[in-house]
């Protein structure tokens, strides 16, 4: 018997809760997109990557220094923390259902109070987001799918959860939707005109893909310059 994937977990939620596929996808990307940015140009460049390490600014010792977060979403590795919450959500979601638990689920979460999720591979990291939020005591994805609630809203609540500075994190987020989608777009872009370029060479002048601008400076051009001002 095959393990359940992330494809039959977003069915059973959205038998729950609504929304298509492409809704969560797509939510799941700009959590990700944001949670793997930049905080400073000393970190290397994380964006989008599974084994994504938070990193945090120590005042006292005047560096930038590892915290507990990890992976796409930085769920915190620490005894306790939203590894090990998410890791158990999606534990008692199989249950309900009578569904078997995956190996990599078991390994990672069975008799442990610390999860490191920056092991497990996207979509693996995907199934405990979902998990995390479908069994949240408060964060309901019903609301998003109605318009109810807008994404950053939904991030800053029930993810992010922090407390301080609020509108300048909810500002930060809506300019990494913003940066997602603009090089999401020059990424279409880039592959239409290589199969422009391969169908009709001749025309490469208007077809041209170094034209295009470059990824970073559309991003340098929402946040500014890659610095401590994008520090989450």
């Amino acid at each position: 018997m095959n393990e359940i994937g992330l494809d039959e977990l977003l069915q059973l939620i959205i038998r729950d809760k609504g929304g298509t596929p492409q809704q969560y996808n797509q939510l799941m990307d700009y959590v990700a997109f944001h949670e793997t940015g930049p905080v400073d140009p000393s970190i290397p460049d994380q964006r989008m990557k599974t084994d994504a390490v938070q990193y945090k600014y120590d005042d006292e010792k005047g560096k930038w220094v590892k915290a507990t977060g990890r992976g796409l979403f930085m769920f915190e590795s620490h005894e306790g923390a939203g590894g090990n919450t998410a890791s158990n959500r999606l534990a008692n979601i199989l249950d309900r259902e009578g569904i078997e638990k995956p190996k990599w689920l078991n390994d990672i979460w069975k008799g442990k109070k610390s999860v490191d999720v920056s092991k497990l591979d996207a979509d693996q990291q995907k199934m405990l987001f979902l998990a995390y939020h479908r069994d949240h005591e408060k964060s309901n994805f019903s609301k998003l799918w109605s318009g109810e609630q807008s994404t950053p809203e939904f991030w800053a609540k029930y993810h992010w959860a922090g407390k301080d500075d609020i509108q300048g994190h909810l500002d930060l987020f809506n300019k990494n939707m913003f940066a997602k989608d603009s090089t999401d777009a020059l990424k279409a872009k880039e592959e239409e005109l290589m199969y422009k370029q391969n169908m009709a060479p001749y025309l490469s002048d208007s077809n041209n893909i170094n034209n295009l601008p470059k990824e970073n400076d559309i991003l340098n051009s929402i946040f500014g310059t890659k610095s401590s001002s994008l520090i989450k």
